[in-house]
């Protein structure tokens, strides 16, 4: 039979089958050891997955539980997720047959016919296509598609770690503004009350314009700052509504203000050594060389011959009534082999074309991994100093209250002037708006830290974990 050569033919050729182009090899991530997790404000041990219920806030866990599943940033990276999966899917079905049913009536006219009649043939089965995969050109496809496939699922888990950090920093930034508005409206109270001293002290011949005048100034200064903590205020409650997917505004009644005390215990950093391995970016980074790699592949596949078949089942008749008897069934086997031969400069050109695409990517990765370490080492700086920071900053608080009192009873009893009293309240008031200031400093920089060091969630996150896994 004339189809017993081919069947040996391409049993032949799927035996003698290969794979060209360079196997991608995975260097597991070397550990490394950061020199700021060796302050004495972190531990090492383990912190919760979901790090920021650290700070015993439930608002702020509600707000970042509910910004993992309807950030508009998480759906976009949903989206990519699992069109990434569809394009694995098809390429990975793309090595073996395509079927499909297919009909078709021709209609011709043939001027030689008996009486110039018209001529029908009416057709009705199945097409099946079969690309042999010689060279591994389909095989690289796939590969590269499932490459693809889990950079953009670490790109999920890196878009959901930035994402409850930046919910963590926003909701730290309005509890600041807040603190910060509650001094200033409890300074204005005190200032009030000098000022109200002053001008009765004027009044009775005790006190000078002067004194009046400047406790005054000293009061609209004040009232003058605080329009502009409202607008940070107003600008961290809108800017956390986004990140949630609703309107600037609607978290204004979730948002009223709370005390937030800052995070003064060790910060728990778990095993800083794998900073490589859970940074969900440097993770993205390698797949993405992994699938430049095997598109190297898919080109130099193309320096070889492409064979393929082609075939037809069914039935095929020149009358529509009589299409499916027996006496018409029809098949159709066509094997065929293209190359290109005569273009294998331009074939080599975008081999060339592909390599250094990967060069690229693989530089990217490179930096990837530098850009980590000098986030992770300077977040864990920024970290240390805010928290030595607030400590020197209580410390002065707690001394300008103090001045702030004796000087009070002080001008009362008329052993110091009013420039006196008035310079203990305005370093009392500073003293206050910068130690509201450090705490909201530590916490958001506490969020930092995790956000460098790739969150403390599992593997798959919340949105990765419902999305279907793949197949």
């Amino acid at each position: 039979m004339v189809t017993r050569p081919l069947v040996v033919v391409l049993a032949a050729a799927l035996l003698a089958a290969c794979t060209v182009g360079p196997d991608y090899r995975a260097v597991p991530p070397e550990q490394v050891r950061l020199q700021g997790a060796q302050e004495a404000v972190f531990t090492t041990q383990t912190p919760e997955a979901a790090w920021w219920r650290q700070f015993e806030d439930p608002v702020l866990d509600r707000l970042v539980a509910d910004a993992l599943l309807a950030s508009p940033d998480v759906r976009i990276a949903m989206a990519r997720v699992q069109a990434a999966r569809a394009v694995f899917v098809e390429r990975r079905l793309d090595p073996w047959p395509h079927a499909g049913a297919a009909g078709a009536l021709e209609r011709e006219r043939r001027p030689d016919a008996a009486g110039g009649g018209i001529d029908e043939t009416w057709s009705l089965g199945f097409d099946a296509a079969w690309e042999l995969d010689l060279f591994g050109r389909l095989r690289r496809g796939a590969e590269a598609a499932r490459a693809d496939l889990e950079a953009e699922e670490a790109g999920l888990e890196d878009m959901q770690v930035s994402i409850a950090a930046e919910v963590a920093r926003q909701y730290f930034l309005l509890r600041g503004a807040q603190k910060r508005i509650e001094v200033a409206e409890r300074t204005l109270e005190n200032l009030a009350q000098t000022q109200r001293l002053t001008e009765t002290c004027f009044a009775l011949g005790a006190g000078s314009e002067l004194d009046v005048q400047s406790s005054r100034a000293r009061l609209k200064a004040i009232e003058a700052g605080i329009p502009l903590l409202r607008t940070v205020e107003a600008q961290a409650r809108h800017r956390l509504a986004v990140l949630l997917g609703l309107n600037p505004g609607a978290l204004d009644a979730q948002l009223a203000p709370r005390p937030t005390p800052a995070y003064t215990r060790a910060l728990p950093l778990g095993d800083t050594r794998e900073l490589l391995r859970r940074r969900p970016d440097v993770r993205a980074a390698e797949r993405r060389l992994h699938a430049a790699t095997a598109r190297i592949g898919v080109a130099t596949a193309d320096l070889f011959p492409r064979i393929s078949i082609r075939g037809f089942a069914g039935f095929v008749s020149g009358q529509a009534g009589s299409l499916v008897a027996g006496r018409n069934e029809a098949w159709a086997l066509a094997p065929s082999i293209s190359w290109a031969a005569f273009d294998l400069g331009s074939v080599r050109a975008r081999l060339r074309a592909t390599e250094a695409a990967a060069d690229e990517v693989a530089v990217q990765y490179e930096r990837a991994v530098l850009a980590a370490l000098e986030d992770a080492e300077n977040t864990l700086n920024a970290y240390a100093r805010q928290q030595e920071r607030l400590r020197i900053v209580a410390e002065q608080a707690e001394a300008a209250r103090r001045a702030e009192e004796l000087a009070r009873i002080a001008y009362r009893e008329g052993a110091v002037d009013f420039l006196t009293l008035l310079d203990a309240q305005r370093t009392l008031l500073a003293a206050d708006d910068a130690l509201a200031e450090a705490e909201a400093a530590v916490n958001v920089a506490a969020a930092a830290v995790y956000k460098a060091l790739g969150g403390a969630a599992p593997a798959r996150g919340p949105a990765l974990a419902a999305l279907p896994r793949q197949p």
